[in-house]
């Protein structure tokens, strides 16, 4: 009985934060994703330790159990559009190659910018 109490609790605290995030983002028009939000207020809640992780642990625990449920979606998605992946393969390998070979530069270059100031 003290499990299942545990587990609403923890329920209630991650559904809290969705809909918390989700009235903000309709209310003051943000055009942010509402999960998004609701990650951030998480965070807040977690690093301002308003909130212990072992208080989330009962609801967390069988949803990571079962996430790769959450991706069949994504894959029935791939394999649908195949033939679109085939014909446009060149420019995805490009794109998965170039941008995070961009962002880490820009990363390298800032890291030791930060270096040479200190």
């Amino acid at each position: 009985m003290v499990a299942i109490l545990k587990f609403f609790v923890a329920l209630s605290l991650l559904l809290a934060c969705l809909y918390s995030a989700k009235l903000m983002t309709l209310w003051w028009q943000v055009p942010l994703p509402a999960p998004l939000v609701a990650m951030i207020f998480m965070l807040i809640l977690l690093s301002s330790k308003m909130i212990q992780p072992n208080w989330l642990t009962p609801a967390c625990e069988p949803i990571l159990k079962y996430m790769a449920l959450f991706f069949i979606p994504a894959g029935v998605g791939i394999v649908q559009h195949t033939p679109l992946l085939i014909l446009q393969w060149p420019l995805l390998l490009s794109i998965l190659i170039v941008v995070p070979t961009i962002g880490i530069c820009l990363v390298a270059i800032v890291a030791q910018k930060g270096l040479k100031d200190d």
